[in-house]
């Protein structure tokens, strides 16, 4: 009886400590998405800030190439903000245009001082 009891207790606890670990290993992945999300949007910000320093007319931004399955972007009065499920992320930028692109979009952008404007291709 004994034996019983303490092979229980014993995995019991196994069970217990794999629950355990299983929440802080999956807490760990989730702040891992968050950093990567946040790094994203800078990276984009960036993007968007080289192009507008740059003497460059157009730039074509392909969403299958850039952002994850689940994600969108809004460029708008100088911010950049990334849609990624419940989250939302956002950095600052000098482009002055407006535009969103999700993960299956390409978006071709312009200077304001082109004729054209931002164009989004099917």
């Amino acid at each position: 009886m004994e034996f019983v009891v303490s092979r229980a207790v014993l995995c019991i606890g196994g069970v217990i400590m794999l629950v355990a670990v299983a929440g802080a290993v999956s807490g760990m992945y989730d702040m891992g998405v968050d950093d990567n999300d946040r790094e994203l949007t800078e990276r984009f910000a960036g993007v968007l800030d080289s192009f507008e320093s740059s003497q460059m007319d157009v730039l074509i931004l392909e969403g299958p190439g850039l952002l994850p399955g689940d994600c969108y972007v809004s460029v708008h009065d100088g911010l950049v903000e990334l849609f990624h499920g419940e989250a939302t992320h956002i950095a600052e930028t000098k482009y002055s245009g407006e535009f969103t692109m999700d993960c299956t979009e390409t978006v071709e952008i312009t200077h304001r001082r082109s004729p054209r404007s931002s164009l989004q291709y099917p």
